[in-house]
């Protein structure tokens, strides 16, 4: 009897062995079956360069997915997969509003494909042809300004080129990488001379619009002179810690060394500090902040992450905010998006370099300046500021 006993243990043990070998944790079975059925009622919402598609599963038990083959216009073929838990799929990447046919196939565990059910879409104005119909580009201090729409918030990539030397060789400028819906970003270090630009947009696909040329003349640029800056001290300006100075973020060091201009931490209200540009009011057009690295962060501590800037002409030192007007919302966007206290190599680069603002075009002169902190990446309203390098424009 033990023997027995012993023998159908073994005979179970081996059967479900070979019931592991048959089926693997992913659902997908070794073995052979016959072909699932196909979706049905399928219903389609057409979307910006994408559509997605709704429909009714086949009754299959063994049904995995559906699975969505599709070629896109510029030839290249994609598959997109949705499990049996969902009832609906999304196909992307197109860029134009044809018709498309798209072929749904279920999938079993055996990975055998049921017959196709063809679908149509009729893919709505892309993001990239949104954002290049609403693009204008104009002459600003040091290079060009790239302004466009792009409602959606679709992920795109404006891709500008320089022909300065007119001999047909086109050289790329930066990428402007965005998903913004208000696009305006400024290209500089550009000789004020006239040069042939030429702008598409793109998309992760490798979808293309057709390129606009413009012939553009950048004005000149000039960085402020540190030693024109000095600082306004205004009695409701905040406390300095660790017997630093304001000035210290023109006159210090700019290799993350100490010491740096360092607000008091127990603040409880937005930091402020206060200084001037010259002697006379300037047109500003943008500026470098440079903030101090902890450690091997630079999004942490006293690193500003939102700030405004304010302008007057006739300032007090009581700090009347009466006589002043705020001309710059300011927010620091961090490239990984990863929690406080972990960065990566984009992050590092990033911050190591400053964070870097432009001014409005329509932004008047101003001879005086104040910074008021809002939030640090730490949650409060102190600041360290490393260096503060600013241009104007004649």
């Amino acid at each position: 009897m033990k023997k027995h006993m012993v023998v159908i243990a073994a005979l179970l043990l081996l059967t479900a062995v070979w019931s592991c070998k048959k089926e693997d944790v992913n659902g997908i079975k070794q073995g052979g079956g016959s072909a699932p059925g196909v979706v049905s009622n399928v219903t389609v919402v057409n979307e910006h360069g994408a559509a997605t598609i709704s429909y009714v599963l086949p009754g299959d038990e063994d049904l995995l997915y559906i699975k969505a083959v599709y070629t896109l216009p510029n030839g290249t073929q994609r598959e997109v997969k949705a499990s049996y838990y969902s009832n609906q799929l999304r196909v992307d990447g197109f860029a134009d509003t044809l018709k498309h046919t798209v072929k749904l196939y279920a999938m079993n565990r055996a990975e055998e494909a049921g017959q196709p059910v063809e679908v149509e879409i009729a893919p709505l104005v892309s993001h990239i042809q949104l954002v290049y119909r609403n693009m204008t580009v104009r002459a600003t201090a040091g290079g060009i300004r790239v302004l466009s729409q792009n409602p959606y918030k679709g992920d795109v990539v404006i891709v500008p080129m320089v022909d300065s030397l007119e001999t047909g060789e086109w050289k790329s400028l930066d990428n402007i990488y965005t998903s913004d819906s208000i696009i305006a970003v400024s290209i500089r270090g550009l000789s004020p001379s006239p040069k042939k630009f030429a702008f598409c947009v793109r998309d992760r696909w490798l979808n293309h619009t057709d390129t606009m040329y413009a012939t553009l003349t950048p004005k000149r640029e000039l960085s402020i002179d540190k030693n024109d800056f000095a600082v306004y001290q205004c009695d409701n300006d905040t406390k300095m810690s660790y017997s630093t100075t304001v000035d210290l973020m023109w006159k210090g060091l700019m290799s993350n060394e100490w010491p740096c201009t360092y607000t008091d931490e127990s603040s409880g209200i937005p930091t402020t500090i206060t200084w001037s540009v010259g002697s006379a009011p300037v047109k500003l057009t943008r500026f470098n902040l440079l903030t101090r690295r902890e450690g091997s962060l630079w999004y942490s501590k006293g690193s500003p992450r939102r700030f405004e800037i304010y302008g007057s002409n006739s300032p007090t030192h009581d700090g009347d905010w009466s006589k002043w007007t705020k001309i710059l919302s300011c927010e620091v966007i961090k490239p990984s998006g990863l929690p406080l206290g972990t960065e990566n190599n984009a992050d590092n680069t990033a911050g190591s370099v400053g964070f870097a603002f432009d001014f409005n075009e329509d932004t008047p002169p101003y001879q005086y300046l104040r910074l008021k902190c809002l939030q640090n990446w730490m949650g409060s309203y102190f600041i360290e500021i490393e260096n503060m390098s600013m241009w104007k424009t004649n």
